[in-house]
């Protein structure tokens, strides 16, 4: 498939498949890590869920960090996969630099799985993924490392990077202009910034079946629980003029479409719809649970209420939910 048969493809509106034989009523089934000190393993315990230690008793990381986190992003990772037709990366260095000696930052790199993905297809590159929560494996490519890191704290990097990736931050960054500056100055003149972002509040449908659903409930929550705590949900939409503001240049925004259930007609928007229905079955309540009961002062009943129907309407085969997806893609100036 050439990139003009990508590129219009998302453009296209999914069809919903008339057969209802397609759908289902039921739930689908489906380097070590560095300077480690006893205070990253002193997880809290809150709601039958585990949160990492920095930052999570003030109400401002709130995405756990527990096995059933840890699989729901190595399923996000599949669904990524899907969305992007099996690559890593968009960038238009991706192939420019293969066999020459490259360095990669991972940012929120989770259980490391896009850095490993990438260290074992890029054999050259060096690989630095970095996470507040020590969730990697400790057999790796010998080109990828990870170290604990929180990236909204001062960069001591001792060398810059030819690439700085992010994927799927959003509700877990308090200051994105901030973010994208220090990425600008930790980069090598000419170098690129990727960033895969969705809009988590934003889910919606073409054909308006989303209007009046307890999801979109739970979005407005989520939505305003992120405003009160600082670390918003919302700024999907303001991300490409962020990046532009730090100073980058060659900017391009990829534009991606993510279905949730097995409802389109086409192929490979059903496939796409069904690994989104699995990782939805757990992403509302790690979304929801703690930055509701923490920030908007909810009781657990409520939250476990809203979430329930929430994760319910991902089932529900009259519902055409989509949750709009970017890939940002941006270039340091070579003469900076």
């Amino acid at each position: 498939m050439s990139q003009k048969d990508f590129d219009e493809n998302e453009e296209l509106r999914i069809e919903v498949a008339s057969d209802e034989s397609d759908f289902s009523d039921t739930q689908s089934s489906f380097s070590d890590t560095t300077s480690l000190t006893s205070s990253v393993f002193n997880y809290v315990y809150e709601n039958g869920r585990r949160y990492t230690s920095n930052r999570s008793q003030s109400g401002e990381y709130v995405l756990p960090n527990d096995e059933q986190e840890q699989e729901r992003l190595d399923m996000f990772h599949h669904l990524f996969s899907l969305m992007l037709r099996g690559e890593l990366l968009l960038g238009p260095f991706k192939e420019e630099w293969r066999g020459q000696k490259k360095r990669i930052l991972d940012l929120g790199t989770g259980t490391g799985i896009w850095a490993i993905d990438v260290g074992d297809h890029f054999p050259e590159w060096e690989v630095l993924g970095t996470d507040l929560s020590p969730i990697q494996p400790r057999w790796v490519p010998p080109n990828v490392r990870f170290e604990i890191d929180d990236y909204e704290l001062d960069w001591i990097f001792p060398q810059k990077f030819d690439l700085i990736h992010t994927r799927s931050l959003m509700g877990a960054v308090r200051d994105w202009p901030a973010l994208f500056r220090k990425m600008y100055d930790n980069l090598v003149p000419g170098g690129y910034i990727e960033i895969h972002e969705g809009c988590n509040v934003g889910a919606f449908s073409e054909d308006g079946s989303h209007k009046g659903t307890a999801l979109v409930e739970y979005n407005e929550a989520l939505k305003q629980a992120g405003i009160k705590s600082g670390m918003r949900m919302d700024l999907y939409h303001e991300l490409g003029n962020y990046i532009k503001d730090a100073g980058f240049v060659n900017f391009s925004e990829k534009k991606l479409k993510l279905p949730v259930g097995p409802w389109p007609k086409d192929p490979h928007f059903k496939e796409i719809g069904i690994a989104g229905q699995e990782v939805g079955n757990t992403a509302l309540e790690a979304y929801g649970l703690a930055i509701m009961t923490r920030v908007l002062g909810w009781p657990l009943d409520k939250t476990q209420d809203l979430i329930q129907r929430a994760t319910k309407d991902f089932h529900n085969k009259r519902l055409h939910i989509i949750y709009p997806h970017s890939v940002f893609i941006a270039q340091k100036p070579l003469d900076a």
